[in-house]
């Protein structure tokens, strides 16, 4: 009985597997109440999806210098202003517009540093849920802003990936379970009932980024370009052996 036990482990880590007790899986969203008294086979599976990205998450910055303070900070918030109100006039929620980033610091230069002026950067991240008037939306602030606005990065995402993770999973499990059958065919078993299935997808998407150094000298018609969005699934199945 040891002797078969033995070169049942030994075939089944021959093709990628692992036999364990169903007990040793302490996040399993599935169990089988005979599982604990029997041989087990783990099982791992991976699945992915691809939509196209509906929403684009732009954060745009403005920046001033001036000799002091006051006066950077009055220059950027006029800026700012006109490029909210562009924002706005593009058809932009004011819910949509949000200040992410606000800071003011002094310059300095010359053979002994000293402050030689400041500088003020106000950030604003941006949600377009129309992505098609993403280039709309950068040129209409290039323009309000002038000179004192920065690109810093846009995030392509799909609002909505319950969807796409559903697929995902159900290509990962139908792996896990493919990869089962073949470790129990290769040990000489049968496969039998599912013991548990543990999902470790994570929670959300990287979104899609490009990013830029400046946005001084932006052509009047910007090509922007979403791509595609991917999710991944990752699960781990443990499955009992039969004679």
């Amino acid at each position: 009985m040891i002797r078969r036990q033995m070169r049942i482990m030994i075939m089944s880590l021959a093709v990628g597997g692992t036999l364990s007790a169903c007990g040793s899986s302490s996040a399993a969203v599935s169990t089988h109440s005979t599982c604990s008294s029997v041989a087990t086979v783990t099982s791992h599976g991976k699945g992915s999806a691809s939509g196209t990205p509906d929403m684009a998450t732009v954060d745009l910055a403005v920046q001033t210098q001036d000799s002091t303070a006051s006066a950077a900070l009055s220059q950027n918030s006029s800026d700012t202003n006109n490029l909210i109100k562009a924002l706005l006039a593009d058809g932009i929620s004011k819910s949509d517009v949000q200040t992410s980033g606000l800071s003011l610091q002094g310059l300095y230069g010359g053979s002994t540093p000293a402050v030689t002026g400041y500088q003020v950067t106000n950030t604003v991240t941006v949600q377009i849920s129309s992505i098609s008037s993403t280039g709309t939306v950068i040129d209409s602030a290039a323009k309000a802003a002038g000179n004192s606005i920065r690109i810093n990065q846009i995030a392509f995402s799909v609002k909505d990936t319950s969807a796409l993770f559903d697929q995902a999973r159900s290509a990962a499990v139908s792996q896990a379970a493919t990869e089962a059958k073949a470790m129990a065919t290769a040990a000489g078993k049968h496969l039998g009932a599912l013991c548990s299935l543990n999902d470790s997808s994570p929670s959300s998407v990287p979104l899609n980024t490009s990013s830029f150094s400046s946005a001084t000298g932006i052509p009047s018609s910007v090509p922007v370009q979403a791509g595609s969005q991917q999710v991944k699934a990752t699960v781990t199945a443990v499955y009992q052996l039969n004679p």
